[in-house]
């Protein structure tokens, strides 16, 4: 898939997700299903971690050819716990998230498509920007599903 697609469909999840779930309210969002999971609140600040991270290689890797970068998918979990998610109120999580996720959608569209192969030499080895992109497409749409199910558990 060409960038101009992946943002496209970027911009079409976020847009369903954040109308079909901008009413939740702050209790449910909150609720924990079990011990070791979060909450869908959290579930969305992971994503805004995801999206800070990826927001860095984005841009980065059309300014240099090559980057080495830190991950933090070991240490997700701790991104979580720290920042507190659950803390804060929904509105404002998914607000945030959205309006990350809109800045991504602009820097994906816009990629200079003579950058697509520059790439990340990151714990996980090699990656092209445009893999990193596609990649970032499907994590996000991962973790949007297990929201929805995460949902529908406590409900049931």
């Amino acid at each position: 898939m060409d960038h101009i697609s992946l943002a496209e469909q970027l911009g079409d999840e976020v847009d369903a997700f954040y109308s079909k779930y901008r009413d939740l309210d702050d209790e449910s969002a909150s609720r924990r299903p079990g011990e070791d999971s979060w909450s869908p609140k959290e579930i969305i600040g992971h994503l805004i971690d995801s999206a800070s991270n990826n927001h860095q290689r984005f841009v980065r890797l059309q300014i240099q050819e090559k980057l080495v970068f830190p991950g933090y998918g070991k240490d997700n979990m701790r991104w979580v716990t720290i920042e507190h998610y659950n803390d804060m109120r929904y509105g404002d999580v998914l607000s945030l998230w959205r309006a990350y996720n809109v800045l991504i959608v602009n820097i994906i569209r816009n990629a200079d498509p003579a950058k697509l192969q520059n790439y990340w030499d990151g714990d996980e080895g090699k990656k092209t920007l445009l893999d990193l992109m596609t990649s970032y497409v499907d994590h996000l749409k991962g973790h949007l599903a297990t929201f929805s199910i995460t949902l529908e558990k406590m409900v049931n």
